[in-house]
């Protein structure tokens, strides 16, 4: 979307969200919140306000909807803005700051202006409160602003069946025989001042549905069947698991949305929108599903979650979500992406060095070279990238390190390289090169970093095992050690990708026969040229050899070739998985191209002679993935900054993995879905066809691999929900 919008102050808005739980928490009133300056958050300070905090707007709203409070926060908060600046309303908009009068706000298409001003027509359903001081109506697009007198429009409180949403009071009021009066838009414009409406409402429902998460985790760890606690169940655990994802998730792009709307960035509209589109309908369905998790006391009146769901179907009608048109689709994914900050001069060369030197087009899911030719191509340019500076950067200056390094500039350089489509790094060298750095022997570090540097050595890894993939600490093959100091290796190595042209292997093998999971591993650098050791090739479900099958058969390895301690493999081998912290941050890129994709098929392709593109089916379909991937975005960009800042919650990876591998085969899979539907797709869209039909026979590796998901929610329900164990 666009740089950075606004920066946030995590340590106020801590101290804010604090302090507004505890208010809430006592039942307030409207003054209450009015005395303490909640309500003055989106009016400017020359009008008596706070200015315009956006930010600081939502974080109160959303513990107002954490507390199912029924006061009008989020309506008067922008009724007040509206009338800043007003003069000749100074008395009403003294009234809403202080809380004595309730505002409300509502998007109303039956403004009319005529030769004698504005007339308005029809009824409107808004949360509020009596008294009502001041009620802003906002025409359609970025239309006028006009202040409905409340003293001579029919206000009426629904009651009993009428009104859904049990948690605050709905307000029917009938404009027809009201006055209005029009209003000068705000800085940001009416447009603007809706936009506000619809990140504040989903703040309100973010809210809730982190409440009433946590209230359901909570019953089902108490709760028990069968002997169990039924949070115990993994069926239950990943349904918890989803919930707090989605909350997450919501989190990162509610913070995004409102951050963009406090900097009037150009993109604020747009961000907008995905977040309506991403929550709105999303958090009613997991409310909805709230109550089925919680059994028959969930559809009890006295148990809250109902009430949460009636709540955010009433938020759901304020933040209407829409889906983007092509336009909007488009300038989506054009511009610089928000980041946690980086280097721009770095970034500058590495586009310098891309455009001169990348070799070829990467294909995803055919990454391993396919000839001669084209394994010697990817070695230069491995190289060409070490040369100059943009690999390895973070090795100590002895090995070829850069003093100028920054944590952020691999991330940068594979946001560069997925921009370009060129060959990306190998994942397992860099997992090597860190290892050896970390554990290895001067003697290890002189005889492989140098030719790790020239692209002269290739590295595999061979961890997984047909009974240990996910499951990393099952690994039974062994290294059975020799009375001469030898080792000798013996079992199955499989999923070994690269394994087929690389010259060595970074191997966990078990050293301790009677040891079991994490204990009396070790790790061992494996030739792969060495006698008793053999290759099978896997042809992936793509047609691509990119895994491999290794057996081992009285491999006879030297003490030389162990990589640290003799019975510390396992954290041996999870040091290296720390060199990949960044790099899904990167990958998340990969969903704007698959997209991007997407939009050239859908524009391409014809149904009786209209592009897919412009039917509000696929409109729909598209901006909803592509609200995940914004979602993604702004989740693994608020990781990395906590990375950086040392505040790493439990379980972020996980929630990053889960959010970019399910959205990427989301994309993926509805690209050939409409490819396959409308063949044969024209000249223009085929090498756009082509990649999105690659990246769908790919994706499942990307959700198995490195942690299925379903080992990643199972991850995040032990670690971040501390769910009860089964066993």
């Amino acid at each position: 979307m666009s740089g950075n919008p606004v920066a946030i102050d995590h340590d106020e808005l801590r101290l804010l969200r604090t302090t507004a739980r505890e208010v809430f928490a006592g039942t307030p009133s409207l003054a209450t919140l009015g005395e303490v300056g909640l309500l003055s958050l989106l009016t400017p300070e020359e009008s008596g306000g706070a200015g315009w905090r956006v930010l600081e707007a939502c974080t109160v709203v959303r513990e107002a909807g954490r507390a199912l409070d029924g006061l009008p926060v989020a309506g008067t908060l922008l009724a007040a803005a509206a009338l800043a600046g007003h003069e000749e309303h100074r008395a009403v908009l003294d009234g809403l700051l202080g809380g004595r009068t309730a505002g409300a706000f509502h998007e109303h298409g039956g403004l009319v202006r005529g030769d004698d001003g504005w007339t308005v027509s029809g009824a409107a359903v808004v949360s509020g409160a009596l008294p009502l001081g001041g009620f802003v109506l906002a025409g359609a697009g970025d239309g006028q602003l006009l202040l409905v007198t409340p003293e001579v429009a029919d206000v009426t409180a629904l009651a009993g069946d009428d009104r859904l949403d049990t948690t605050r009071d709905e307000l029917l009021v009938d404009l027809s025989r009201a006055s209005a009066t029009a209003l000068r838009a705000p800085v940001v414009g009416a447009g603007g001042l809706k936009d506000v409406a619809a990140v504040l409402a989903c703040a309100d429902t973010l809210g809730a549905l982190e409440a009433t998460a946590e209230r359901v985790r909570e019953y089902l760890i108490g709760r028990t069947a069968f002997g169990r606690p039924l949070a115990s169940f993994q069926v239950l655990q990943h349904r918890l698991t989803d919930l707090d994802v989605l909350v997450a998730a919501a989190d990162a792009l509610v913070r995004r949305a409102a951050a963009a709307l406090a900097a009037h960035a150009p993109e604020a509209p747009g961000v907008t929108r995905l977040l309506t589109a991403y929550l709105a309908d999303r958090a009613v369905a997991a409310l909805d599903d709230c109550v089925q998790l919680c059994g028959g006391i969930g559809f009890t009146w006295e148990w809250p979650v109902h009430h949460a769901m009636r709540r955010a179907v009433r938020n759901a009608a304020v933040a209407r979500p829409r889906s983007l048109g092509p336009d909007a689709l488009r300038a989506s994914l054009e511009g610089p992406r928000p980041t946690a900050g980086t280097n721009d001069d770095f970034r500058a060369r590495v586009r310098e060095v891309i455009a001169k030197h990348a070799p070829f087009e990467a294909r995803e899911g055919h990454r391993a070279p396919k000839s001669a030719e084209q394994e010697a191509a990817m070695r230069s340019w491995y190289r060409t990238l070490y040369d100059n500076g943009l690999l390895g950067r973070s090795w100590p200056a002895e090995w070829g390190g850069s003093p100028d390094h920054r944590p952020l500039d691999e991330l940068v350089l594979t946001e560069e390289l997925i921009r370009a489509r060129a060959p990306r790094p190998i994942d397992q060298v860099l997992l090597a090169s860190h290892t050896l750095l970390r554990y290895g022997t001067d003697e290890q570090r002189r005889r492989h970093l140098p030719r790790i540097r020239t692209g002269e050595h290739i590295w595999c890894q061979l961890f997984s095992e047909p009974g240990a993939g996910s499951d990393l600490a099952g690994v039974t093959s062994r290294a059975t050690a020799r009375e001469d100091g030898t080792w000798v290796l013996s079992g199955q190595k499989t999923w070994t990708t690269d394994g087929h042209w690389a010259q060595f292997g970074m191997a966990l093998l078990r050293t301790d026969p009677a040891s079991e999971r994490h204990a009396g591993l070790t790790v061992f650098i494996v030739p792969m040229d060495s006698p008793g050791l053999e290759i099978r090739p896997m042809t992936t479900m793509g047609g691509a050899h990119e895994f491999n099958d290794v057996f081992l058969d009285g491999v006879v390895l030297g003490p030389e070739h162990v990589v640290g301690e003799i019975g510390q493999g396992w954290s041996v081998s999870m040091s290296g998985l720390e060199s990949e912290r960044f790099t899904v941050g990167g990958n998340v890129l990969l969903l704007e191209l698959l997209l991007a994709d997407l939009l050239t098929v859908t524009e391409a392709v014809r149904d009786d002679g209209v592009p897919l593109l412009h039917g509000p089916e696929t409109l729909e379909r598209i901006t909803q993935l592509r609200a995940e991937a914004e979602a993604a975005d702004a989740y693994v960009t608020g990781h990395i900054e906590r990375v950086l800042a040392g505040e790493e919650g439990e379980a972020e990876a996980p929630i990053a993995k889960l959010l970019y591998t399910e959205a990427y085969h989301r994309t993926a899979r509805l690209g050939v879905q409409l490819i396959t539907r409308h063949q044969p797709v024209p000249e223009t869209a085929r090498v756009a066809a082509r990649r999105l039909t690659d990246a769908y026979l790919w994706s499942r590796s990307l959700t198995i691999s490195g942690g299925s998901s379903e080992v990643m929610r199972n991850i995040i329900g032990k670690r971040r929900l501390r769910l009860p164990s089964a066993r």
